[in-house]
């Protein structure tokens, strides 16, 4: 527990001192130094551009993405990364390997032949790209990676993400106080656990945090925990399988209490199967990514979703293209870089819900 407990709060003072700007020097000119966000920077919304119009004019930068289609989050990341490369005169040629780990180790390999001036790579798999990979590396192409953790066999790289084990943590300790507000302690509390991916580690690490975070929730306020995981399912980040191995679990799991989701897509497809129950609002549940669906959700608390982790993709996809292209030009970026991760209950969902929002 007190392992858990001090990630969380190195992960909040990571992200409390990033926005305060204490993180060590800024950007040297184009050619060398050690890039580090200003508070400006940290500060932008997820659509408001980084650096200067044209700032890298000419530059070419090859992007292997993951999947596109079928998963808004994805969509998201890839919009921004072209509205950031456009912004900045870069020339970005993005391929889509359909979540198939044959393609995209092809995709990688015809990027590198392309001889772009800089790589960032969305790994459908943390150690599976790797063979790829070190091609990246023998051709002296720096290269970033976003959202999906790569395995570190794979340095060196600049990997963009959220802090995932810290946002799961604060996703699982939120849906444990809003339980235990409703409903107070109760010997055990059944559960489906919907994590995305097999042996995935962005997937490993959201699951790891929310079950870290529920179960320090009730050890910290009852010296035990009452959870009870009577189904453990993977819907590979999109909403139709999460919807169906929901509808299986209750099945099995009438009486199911709450449901963790590693993502708001998973949690649309939690939604839309207890809807066809007729059980929507009768199981808890907690996700990550704070899309503005999600978010109304919680706003309006008819669903039964408590709570949602910010872990925005056009952030990612903005902050993954401006820092390749600092490499490019010889500048050191960090190993890793992580985008804010606000936890949104019905406490704080106002702030920053917005109706109109493309995410």
């Amino acid at each position: 527990m007190k392992r858990k407990v001090m990630s969380y709060l190195m992960g909040v003072c990571l992200v409390g001192s990033m926005l305060a700007g204490t993180v060590t020097v800024q950007a040297e000119a184009e050619g060398g130094g050690v890039f580090a966000a200003t508070p400006e920077q940290l500060e932008l919304k997820p659509e408001e551009l980084i650096g200067e119009a044209g700032e890298f004019e000419g530059m070419k930068i090859g992007f292997s993405q993951r999947n596109i289609a079928g998963s808004e989050w994805w969509e998201q990341l890839v919009r921004l990364a072209k509205d950031e490369a456009e912004y900045l005169g870069i020339e970005l040629t993005v391929y889509d390997a359909g979540n198939d780990l044959t393609k995209q180790l092809a995709d990688i390999e015809t990027l590198v032949n392309l001889k772009p001036d800089a790589m960032i790579i969305n790994p459908f798999h943390s150690t599976g790209v790797l063979p790829a990979v070190s091609k990246v590396h023998e051709a002296d192409i720096p290269l970033t990676v976003v959202n999906c953790a790569l395995d570190a066999e794979g340095a060196p790289f600049t990997f963009v993400s959220c802090d995932v084990e810290n946002s799961g943590y604060q996703s699982g300790f939120a849906l444990a106080k809003a339980y235990d507000e409703k409903y107070g302690w109760k010997d055990s509390v059944k559960a489906l656990v919907l994590s995305a991916a097999a042996q995935e580690e962005e997937s490993d690490l959201r699951r790891w945090g929310q079950l870290a975070g529920y179960n320090d929730y009730m050890l910290e306020k009852y010296g035990k925990s009452n959870l009870n995981i009577v189904s453990y399912q993977y819907y590979n980040w999109q909403p139709e399988p999460a919807m169906q191995v929901t509808l299986d679990t209750l099945q099995a799991n009438p009486d199911l209490d709450i449901i963790f989701c590693a993502c708001d897509g998973g949690c649309q497809g939690v939604v839309a199967a207890l809807e066809s129950v007729d059980k929507v609002g009768d199981i808890l549940m907690t996700s990550i990514d704070a899309r503005s669906s999600v978010l109304k959700w919680i706003k309006d608390g008819d669903k039964g979703v408590v709570a949602t982790v910010a872990n925005d993709p056009r952030m990612m996809g903005k902050w993954a293209v401006y820092l390749a292209a600092k490499q490019a030009t010889g500048v050191t970026t960090p190993s890793t870089f992580y985008v804010p991760n606000t936890c949104y209950t019905a406490g704080n969902v106002d702030d920053v819900y917005d109706p109109d929002s493309s995410y």
